[in-house]
């Protein structure tokens, strides 16, 4: 993008101040009426239109790099809710785009030193618990073998045994032939190399997800991790069908008998990418409704939902900032009186559970399901 077309973008923004606040007719509190973590935070120039008006200032050359910018850059946690809310007013301002190339151009020794290195954390570990999911039945494709359906693999799930064990069980269940890459994976990419502004180094991992993708005739792309499934909606052309593992569960609840939960009441965490980056918001809440448990909206949810403080890869640039973030969409939580917090985000769920009370639980969804369908592993 030249400084030219950031300009131009850049000057959607007229500073109506919609962005700021959440689209309901009634506050039920004052601390749930806006909407953008670092701008409720900290305001003014880390709000959207500050973070424009930076923009403008390093187009044109009236303003110039320093800690200051690149500290205000770096506390968004992009999560999209600014963008997705101008997109229905008269005038679009692309936040996101702008804010991702902010990240591209900043000076390499400005970013955070979480976010330096993001090139190198794409490559694959030596050792790796792929097999795992040989063990419950997953054809490997690098074996020769076909499966017009594959696992998405990310850093998340590459040596996590336990998340693993529980997904080879739920593909197992879900009656598909779900395969995956073991001996060769595919990049494992989420949203780091955006949120560090190495778009180049994305454009190589995409440009080879595709051509395996094509070259093993998959047609369907099945990703645990929010965040890999937005970047691969966004950015593949392979023409394959990117989902996220709630519509399989979702699937998987309508055609087999499952186990009811006699849970209390439960609250649910949208993930941005998930929600407000991939449109879906109906299978969590499908998939929550069917294991029999009563959900209590937090006040903020939906294309509402405020960010759980993880996004922007905010647990590597700035942890401290990240639980801050987590405290207050707690306090949300907490409002509900519901003691157990469900998502379908590894993000959120180790975010969350940094700064979760004593008597709150943080449950992902895929472990919830797990021990639905039997699965007797430690959830």
């Amino acid at each position: 993008m030249t400084k030219e077309e950031l300009l131009k973008l850049a000057l959607h923004c007229n500073r109506c101040g919609t962005c700021r606040g959440v689209i309901q007719d009634t506050t039920p509190d004052p601390a749930f009426s806006t909407q953008c973590p670092c701008g409720m935070t900290f305001f003014g120039a880390y709000e959207p239109a500050g973070l424009m008006y930076a923009a403008r200032g390093i187009a044109t050359g009236a303003l110039q790099w320093d800690k200051t910018i690149a500290n205000c850059l770096f506390s968004c946690t992009l999560c999209g809710y600014c963008d997705d809310l101008c997109s229905r007013g008269y005038r679009h301002t692309p936040a996101v785009s702008i804010l991702e190339e902010l990240r591209r151009i900043v000076p390499q020794e400005l970013k955070p030193k979480g976010l330096q290195r993001p090139a190198q954390s794409i490559k694959i570990p030596s050792v790796n618990k792929l097999s795992i999911l040989k063990e419950y039945g997953l054809p490997d494709l690098m074996d020769g073998k076909q499966a017009g359906i594959i696992l998405f693999i990310d850093r998340s799930l590459l040596t996590n045994r336990t998340k693993l064990r529980e997904l080879g069980f739920l593909m197992q269940k879900s009656g598909k032939r779900v395969g995956y890459f073991s001996q060769n994976p595919l990049p494992p990419i989420d949203t780091i190399l955006l949120n560090g502004g190495y778009q180049g180094v994305l454009e190589k991992c995409i440009e080879e997800i595709d051509s395996r993708l094509k070259t093993h005739k998959v047609k369907q792309v099945i990703c645990y991790n929010p965040e890999s499934l937005s970047v691969l909606k966004r950015f593949s052309r392979s023409g394959a069908e990117f989902i996220p593992v709630t519509r399989l569960y979702a699937e998987m609840i309508k055609k087999k008998p499952v186990r009811k939960f006699k849970f209390p009441a439960v609250t649910y965490q949208d993930p941005c990418h998930l929600g407000r980056y991939a449109q879906e918001y109906r299978t969590p809440r499908e998939v929550i409704g069917g294991l029999g448990l009563t959900l209590k909206e937090m006040w903020r949810s939906g294309y509402n939902s405020l960010c759980c403080g993880a996004g922007g890869s905010m647990l590597l640039a700035n942890p401290t900032l990240a639980r801050r973030y987590a405290k207050t969409r707690l306090e949300e939580a907490k409002a509900t009186g519901a003691k157990i917090v469900l998502t379908a985000c590894p993000n959120c769920t180790a975010n969350l559970k940094l700064v979760k009370p004593n008597a709150m639980k943080i449950v992902d969804i895929t472990s919830l399901m797990a021990q639905a369908y039997g699965y007797k592993g430690k959830a």
